[in-house]
């Protein structure tokens, strides 16, 4: 298995590289604090063909391969993890959606807009007492003639209050279970289509997270995203996991950069406090940490690449790098003693935000579970 990046792939890492030290280093630490992120920045991501990579050529995309998806994804997280995630999102739950399940007009409508960073969507999934658990899921769309009517509550959603429209997870049908799930696409400005910020956050503070309401809000039922069931309203979950791994491997990097720096610069006792043996294991972790993610990421890539069954590698690989961030953050933030509390540096910034990952994409007990059925083949969840 040979994963040595194409010469192409290598481009878009540096192009990458390249954009984020350019657009996202010299104002991130200002978009944490001020909570907001220019929207031109996804504008000049679009422009630079990044939100483009999986999209179809006839749209304006560049119909791409996965491993240079992440390995951009990569770059964009080792300045700012919130954007590198965040960028990674509006293919997987933005584009792809709409390419796989969408309607010729749909996809007409929607992703020459979204591919060029000016059109943004949410996915909206999460309610109240709906996580995890998405059977839960109580925002009801019932058929009247030729339209839907949709009634209920999300929450924690993504780009909620900056979205152009919203994909919406609905029961349609209470009896049918699951089956009766359907993604049905809320044009922003729809009468009985409202919304509200979350604030106060601790991570992801500049990327928008918010609320949505829906009260009798009809819809035409022609904006139905695909079929009905887990699959269509779910699919696309798993590679939302591939990239929070990749966006893992950055931050892993960027908390081991910053922090070799700092101990080679940072003298106590006359000597730098990297030449202290319980430094140098911190820091060799890290770099054991980086290594085993970055080789976890790009294998997932590799093999989504192949077009296989990757559920386990993408368990594995989505629990493994995230805890890998939790352990390198916060050693990272040790070891710049006091000034590890203060954001001017990033590790403070990268300890908070690597919490929202951790949880969104599937929990760390989410994934145990999926690598517990794989592996015995008895699910620990009554369904």
């Amino acid at each position: 298995m040979d994963l040595e990046l194409t010469t192409e792939q290598a481009m878009f890492k540096d192009m990458a590289k390249e954009f984020a030290i350019r657009e996202v280093q010299p104002y991130v630490k200002d978009w944490d604090r001020e909570c907001k992120m220019p929207k031109e920045v996804y504008e000049k991501l679009g422009a630079q063909g990044l939100l483009g990579i999986k999209a179809p050529v006839e749209y304006g995309g560049l119909d791409l391969d996965w491993m240079t998806l992440g390995v951009v994804t990569e770059q964009l997280a080792y300045y700012d993890f919130s954007l590198g995630t965040g960028s990674m999102s509006r293919t997987s739950l933005g584009i792809l959606p709409i390419v796989q399940n969408g309607t010729a007009e749909q996809k007409k409508k929607y992703l020459p807009g979204m591919i060029q960073g000016k059109v943004t969507h949410c996915f909206g999934t999460v309610e109240p007492n709906a996580g995890s658990d998405a059977t839960a899921i109580e925002t009801a769309a019932l058929l009247d003639g030729d339209d839907y009517v949709i009634n209920g509550n999300k929450t924690w959603i993504t780009n909620a209050n900056i979205c152009n429209f919203a994909m919406v997870v609905c029961q349609t049908d209470k009896t049918k279970g699951t089956k009766g799930l359907a993604v049905i696409i809320v044009d922003w400005g729809t009468p009985g289509f409202t919304r509200a910020p979350i604030e106060h956050k601790m991570a992801f503070r500049h990327h928008d997270h918010g609320q949505l309401f829906f009260r009798d809000c009809r819809v035409p039922r022609s904006n139905q995203l695909g079929g009905f069931g887990m699959r269509v309203a779910f699919s696309n979950i798993e590679h939302t996991r591939f990239g929070i791994a990749c966006a893992a491997v950055g931050a892993i990097n960027a908390c081991l950069d910053y922090s070799v720096k700092y101990c080679q610069e940072r003298v106590q006792f006359k000597k730098p406090i990297g030449s202290f043996q319980l430094v140098q294991e911190k820091i060799a972790n890290m770099v054991i940490d980086l290594e085993a993610s970055r080789w976890l990421a790009y294998r997932l890539g590799y093999l989504k690449d192949k077009n296989v069954n990757v559920v386990k590698e993408t368990s594995i690989a989505k629990y493994h790098n995230m805890e890998a961030v939790r352990r390198s953050a916060m050693a990272a933030v040790e070891l710049h003693g006091a000034y590890g509390l203060s954001d001017e540096y990033p590790v403070e910034r990268i300890y908070r935000d690597c919490m929202a990952p951790i949880i969104y994409g599937g929990t760390a007990h989410v994934h145990k579970l999926i690598l517990g059925r794989t592996v015995l083949g008895i699910d620990a969840v009554t369904r």
